[in-house]
């Protein structure tokens, strides 16, 4: 596969950052006018770019082997005409309903062991023979047909890939799979413990696709789907790849989507997309809603190797899914759009641009409204950060700086947790996920921020030499090879810090013996937990802060869940002070060789998390984020700049946003800058209104 070296020459054919949305003009055929008023008004919104033919396989061939690209050659010359950009899709998110029919087999069927009927999306077979060889002859075709378009500047494979299928081919699959990986029955058996309930297997054809009481066939099976769903990806690409090699090509992610481990699917496409929707509510805490979005667009950041990636979809205005669909407030859209390439974005797209006339989504934000012009709001407000975004074409390709601060984001913990009966399930806590493996990391997230400094999101094959400090929020999996670069960390000086539910079993789900942490994370921290006591929703546990003389103090309150830690080795900073948990350590600091590690026994408060990584920054003198500025909570100074060839301040971009729907007042000190947005200097200080966003260049 062709990878583009994004530091030099971003997307080939990325003039500027790319902005646009999916496009339908395949709907529309009927209305012949409405490619010349689309693009009309794309040209007054500001727009570069559209995504074409997502769902468009019945139109493309109608009947088997009979095929249409008439309508698809006029937008793509107009579109070059009009010097816009195309990412031509794949069309393998959508089935026609010929194909449904006449290959039952490319049907997914559910857990209850019942086919999917012919409709919906997302919902093809990955192990299917026949859809694969479907999927590349439509494929091929498409690339040889465009190859050298000049407006073609990517390839969007499929579409938001997921889901799970228990067909018979998916178990033959499964089991060849499991051979694989395990190589005999007897090493499965041992690796699975399955003597737990008699459950042995004396064959391989005997192995299930789904048993809730065999916890590591719930993950493994989870990690063959996915490697299901990366092997259909390639052989789209490949079929791509094998016409013209010149263009790049994606698939669209779906942030912490629970049953899809992105991580290794980045290492698939040539850039990182992804797809967000935050659901905007003014009565609640939209600080943390902002940084739960911020948190996503880390994991993207992390997963493109710190280079730019694209957000592929968001909506300008409201979305159709929700439970109560709301508009958008002044300023939110914005916002969110800015936070997005503060956060490494080179590309804004909307879904939609249109909004169809039928179909489930016909309510569904869009640019244009069903009113058809550039009467509305929304579309006021796409043209006018259209517009926005020409004055700040310096930014693509630019990077934004290390951090000081990884957190580990792993989707097979997750998978292994959640497989696991015991802890506590977290269930509609909004904004953060809903399960208690991503709520602690978000959380984690959340205190880092709020602590003024910045923080990667990292996998556990990422390097940990680059970073200060390293969290491991309830990384439940602990592996050889993980245990052994977590040890290296610390003793060369690193500040590792753990948290309930950290190392405490291997990557087939069994309990580390020995105690928890597993293995040498329990010397590494210095501690042992001897049970865990799982909290009611509204049960609560008073925190203690037992340091002299600190300036950050750990006193709050803990829920869901409280460790019983015993220290050995490791001193408290922190313990309980109410229930029978009343002295028992809560958050510990062991020293080892040249480095620290740090144990949170607990889910605690906001006010905790952020003054344990106050104390850390100051501690260990950790940058600051927020370049020396004395920001109010709730405000956030990001920064994107070039690594190479930039002189003083000319490429770097700051950004800076109140994520708070009440005014702010900023005391900048001596520092004088420049409003880009407004071509305005600002001196020392500035009022802030709600949901407000300044992009900022330093006055030398």
């Amino acid at each position: 596969m062709v990878i583009f070296d994004y530091n030099k020459m971003g997307l080939p054919k990325q003039k500027s950052l790319f902005y646009g949305a999916d496009y339908n003009p395949d709907q529309w055929l009927e209305y012949p006018e409405i490619l010349e008023k689309d693009i009309a008004l794309m040209h007054e919104a500001g727009v570069t770019s559209a995504s074409v033919g997502i769902f468009s396989w019945s139109i493309l061939e109608p009947k088997e082997g009979q095929y249409n690209f008439s309508w698809l050659d006029a937008v793509m010359d107009r579109f070059a005409e009009e010097d816009l950009f195309v990412f031509l899709a794949t069309p393998s998110g959508s089935k026609p309903f010929w194909m449904s029919e006449k290959y039952p087999e490319t049907r997914r069927v559910d857990s209850n062991g019942i086919r999917e009927k012919s409709g919906h999306r997302h919902n093809h077979c990955p192990s299917s023979p026949i859809y694969r060889n479907k999927v590349s002859q439509i494929n091929q075709l498409l690339a040889k047909r465009y190859k050298g378009h000049p407006a073609l500047a990517l390839w969007h494979i499929g579409n938001e890939f997921s889901g799970v299928c228990y067909c018979d081919l998916c178990k033959s699959e499964f089991h060849k799979w499991l051979k694989k990986r395990y190589q005999s029955l007897e090493n499965l058996n041992r690796q699975w413990w399955t003597g737990f309930w008699g459950h042995s297997f004396s064959a391989w054809s005997e192995i299930p696709l789904q048993d809730a009481s065999i916890d590591a066939l719930e993950v493994d099976f989870l990690r063959f789907m996915n490697d299901q769903h990366m092997s259909f990806i390639k052989n789209e690409i490949d079929s791509i790849k094998s016409v013209d090699a010149s263009v790049p090509c994606t698939t669209n992610f779906m942030a912490t989507h629970f049953d899809t481990n992105y991580w290794r699917w980045a290492e698939l496409v040539d850039v990182v997309c992804n797809d967000l929707y935050p659901l905007h509510d003014d009565r609640d805490d939209v600080y943390k809603r902002s940084i739960a979005s911020d948190f996503i667009h880390s994991l993207m950041r992390g997963m493109s190797g710190g280079k730019p990636w694209m957000l592929m979809e968001c909506s300008p205005s409201s979305v159709n899914w929700s439970k109560v669909n709301k508009l958008k407030r002044p300023g939110v859209h914005r916002q969110e759009v800015m936070q997005a390439l503060a956060n490494g974005a080179d590309t804004i797209h909307y879904f939609q641009w249109r909004k169809g006339r039928g179909g489930i989504e016909k309510y569904h934000g869009a640019v244009v409204d069903h009113e058809g012009s550039n009467a509305t709001q929304i579309f006021k407000d796409c043209a006018s950060i259209g517009n926005e975004l020409k004055l700040l074409e310096g930014l693509k390709g630019s990077l934004c700086p290390k951090a000081a601060v990884g957190l580990i984001y792993d989707w097979e913990s997750r998978w292994a947790l959640n497989a696991s009966k015991g802890p506590t399930a977290i269930v509609d806590n909004y904004p953060f996920a809903s399960d208690l493996y991503t709520q602690n990391c978000q959380k984690h997230y959340l205190g880092i921020t709020s602590a003024g400094l910045s923080v990667d999101l990292l996998s556990k094959k990422s390097a940990f030499e680059d970073y200060k400090v390293l969290v491991l929020p309830s990384l439940y999996i602990l592996e050889a090879d993980l245990e052994a670069k977590l040890n290296d960390f610390v003793q060369k000086g690193g500040i590792l810090v753990g948290t309930f539910l950290t190392a405490y079993v291997n990557e087939t789900n069994l309990c580390h013996l020995g105690g928890f942490p597993g293995k040498s994370m329990r010397q590494l921290f210095g501690i042992w937990n001897e049970g865990m006591d799982y909290l009611f929703p509204d049960e609560e546990i008073k925190v203690k802060d037992v340091q002299l003389g600190s300036k950050y103090k750990l006193d709050g309150k803990s829920f869901t869940v409280v460790e019983q830690l015993n220290l050995e080795g490791a001193k408290a900073l922190s313990e309980a002070d109410s229930d029978f948990h009343q002295g028992s350590p809560l958050i510990t600091e062991n020293k080892v060789k040249n480095g620290s590690a740090y144990y949170l026994g607990a889910e605690f408060d906001d006010t905790i998390l952020e003054n344990f990584y106050k104390s850390l920054k100051s501690k260990y003198k950790l940058e600051d984020a927020h370049e020396g500025i004395e920001l109010p909570k709730g405000v956030v100074l990001r920064k994107r700049f070039y690594n190479e060839g930039n002189e003083g301040n000319e490429g770097n971009f700051y950004f800076l946003f109140n994520y708070r729907n009440t005014k702010v007042r900023i005391n900048f000190g001596t520092q004088e800058w420049t409003d880009l947005s407004k071509n305005k200097r600002i001196l020392k200080e500035t009022v802030l209104e709600p949901y407000a966003t300044l992009i900022l260049r330093k006055v030398c």
